[in-house]
């Protein structure tokens, strides 16, 4: 499946690199002039797009787990899995980030038919892991000192071992990268997997690792996750509709997503109840940024399972 933005026509791809440009222009800006910027965009993103993008998770269950017996398994599983890890990740700082890491090159990574397609296993996962570790493993390789400062924010007393960790996978995911580069070749160009790499070099080249992060997560990832699961959407209704079948799917999901979306509160609510019970204060920054990045790493294992089970259907030609 061809990538969205390389079939746009020429005119239209001009307009929306230069909006692009300009975009990143202003962020760059708040960057160097505004203490903690990068910090509260990546609340703000993380709390209103990525916060919906991981709801939808129950249009995808409903999808996979019919019968109510079924489904109901599926979510406790879901979220048990999830206070599972939050558990965890409160106990271990620098635990969570190889954990957050090495989901992230998975997640990240999920081709959906933008590459991958006519080429050798060894080279699908080689292409899966370079997309996937450059959001995460860029930033180690490009920001050193401003990653440094902003870890202790992120896990307190584990910042030095967090670091060693991050690094070292940096350093590890180049060399794999090279090394792929050497004995695959030409397997490994394709056009949107090259692009969107670019995208994020420059990304973490021109900007902050919170605040490139948060451009990634909170608009790339998370709209374009967003904008599969509502075609899909779309394209099963336009069908249901198409044989005669009326069930009310647009009410049906909508009850779905408010219902998720209020328990995936609730669950964010008891975790900040939880971190301040032990002692960290809910107005610092610290532990402002810990508790995202716990309840991140703790919702991302399921979803990324969850997401790469339907990762066949998201990437139905009828999504393009």
């Amino acid at each position: 499946m061809p990538s969205p933005v390389f079939s746009k026509p020429p005119l239209v791809q001009v307009v929306l690199t230069v909006l692009a440009l300009l975009a990143l222009a202003a962020m760059r800006y708040l960057d160097q002039n505004f203490a903690r910027s990068g910090l509260w965009l990546f609340v703000g993103l993380t709390l209103t797009a990525g916060f919906f993008h991981g709801a939808l998770d129950i249009v995808l269950m409903q999808r996979e787990f019919t019968g109510a017996r079924r489904l109901a398994g599926a979510l406790v599983a879901y979220v048990g899995a999830v206070l599972l890890l939050a558990l965890v990740c409160a106990q271990s700082g620098w635990l969570m980030v190889l954990i957050l890491l090495a989901m992230s090159v998975w997640h990240f990574g999920e081709p959906y038919g933008r590459w991958g397609i006519g080429t050798s296993k060894q080279g699908a996962w080689a292409q899966r892991v370079m997309a996937g570790g450059a959001p995460v493993m860029l930033p180690a390789l490009l920001s050193v000192q401003a990653l440094q400062d902003v870890l202790p924010m992120a896990v307190g007393l584990d910042a030095p071992l967090a670091w060693t960790i991050w690094q070292t996978l940096a350093w590890l995911w180049l060399g794999l990268c090279g090394l792929s580069l050497a004995v695959l070749r030409q397997g490994l160009f394709r056009k949107p997997l090259w692009a969107e790499v670019a995208g994020v070099f420059v990304l973490n080249l021109a900007l902050s690792p919170l605040m490139a992060f948060s451009v990634y997560f909170g608009v790339l990832h998370s709209g374009a996750h967003i904008f599969r699961v509502a075609a899909r959407y779309r394209h099963g209704a336009a069908i249901e509709n198409a044989n005669g079948i009326n069930i009310k799917l647009d009410e049906r999901i909508g009850r779905s997503i408010a219902i998720t979306s209020l328990a995936t509160l609730l669950l964010l609510l008891t975790l900040a109840w939880y971190l301040q019970s032990a002692s960290i204060a809910a107005a610092e920054p610290h532990s402002l940024l810990n508790g995202l990045l716990i309840a991140l790493t703790a919702v991302t294992l399921p979803h990324l399972v969850l997401v790469s089970r339907n990762a066949h259907w998201l990437t139905a030609q009828s999504s393009a």
